[in-house]
């Protein structure tokens, strides 16, 4: 950003938001440009190009990516929605990935189908399309990756289960999500707290009986 900066010189003068902005545009139509919020061996001031995506600038781009824009409330209702976590990967806000402690997930939403192929369709994009993504699993170009399964496919999938894991699929769809164990409720409860308390509570444990 600093290079950006020295480069621009006195046309972006009190203008670093633009660049932010700028940024934030770039990322919604196929740009792939990790910070370290999202890889932990990059700096705070640094970015990665790892792909390009359309050429926002032009108009003929600019078109043909133009895209419902949801607002902030209905970012929070989705991921309220799904339990605040992935439903691709199942991450939650700022949980390590599997093996990358340094690498955080950040949650936003994204579509199940990709709008371009809607439009093609004549269909219409709405909340139901929806659902919250972590930004690794969000951010890879997904216009060539099959449709969603449908309810057909899935139902044939469900007929050769077992009674009990039938029953305990109804219960998981009944509740709008996987049965997690009390332990797993303080956890989520536990990740969300600052640093610092986070730091007391494990000094708790740590000193606590039976521990």
């Amino acid at each position: 950003m600093n290079e950006l900066r020295d480069a621009l010189g006195s046309d972006i003068v009190g203008k670093s938001e633009h660049l932010n902005r700028r940024l934030r545009t770039l990322r919604s139509v196929g740009w792939i440009i990790p910070s370290y919020k999202d890889d932990g061996s990059l700096g705070t001031d640094e970015y990665r190009l790892q792909t390009k995506g359309a050429r926002y600038w032009l108009d003929e781009d600019r078109l043909a990516h133009k895209r419902f824009a949801p607002s902030a409330r209905v970012r929070r209702d989705v991921i309220d929605r799904d339990g605040g976590r992935c439903v691709v990967c199942g991450a939650g806000a700022g949980e390590s990935y599997p093996g990358e402690p340094d690498s955080k997930a950040r949650l936003t939403i994204g579509h199940r189908v990709p709008q371009e192929r809607l439009r093609t369709r004549g269909a219409a994009d709405d909340t139901d399309n929806w659902r919250t993504e972590c930004a690794r699993c969000n951010e890879p170009v997904r216009d060539g990756a099959p449709d969603p399964w449908q309810y057909d496919e899935v139902l044939a999938q469900v007929r050769r289960l077992s009674r009990g894991n039938k029953q305990t699929l109804l219960s998981w769809l009944q509740r709008a999500e996987r049965t997690r164990s009390e332990l797993d409720r303080v956890y989520d409860l536990a990740r969300v707290l600052t640093h610092q308390e986070q730091e007391d509570l494990i000094t708790y444990l740590q000193t606590s009986s039976g521990i």
